[in-house]
């Protein structure tokens, strides 16, 4: 599950880093001939709304890498208790028999 994850994470990205070039590239241009005030500014909202969803995606991508990260923690942590608990019962037995 990791490894797709992992690729549709990076097509995500790869979509956005061609989107972002492409809309940067038509906005030069149109910035070079000073032509249509109009397009300039549909360009420029298209620029603004890559950036603004490149910084959600990367926001929700770290999200989901940090729960699951605390989630194997937290796990890890309840398991080591239980270990504990068990050894502490056995122990106890052990001096029960004593």
């Amino acid at each position: 599950m990791k490894k797709i994850d992992n690729l549709k994470e990076l097509e995500v990205w790869s979509n956005i880093h061609y989107l972002s070039t492409t809309i940067n590239t038509a906005l030069e241009k149109k910035k070079l001939n000073k032509t249509r005030r109009h397009t300039e500014k549909k360009l420029q909202d298209m620029s603004d709304a890559i950036i603004s969803l490149a910084l959600y995606f990367k926001e929700y991508s770290n999200n989901i890498k940090l729960y699951k990260k605390a989630l194997s923690e937290y796990r890890l942590t309840k398991n080591r208790a239980i270990e504990r608990a068990r050894k502490a019962e056995q122990e106890l037995d052990q001096l029960k028999k004593q």
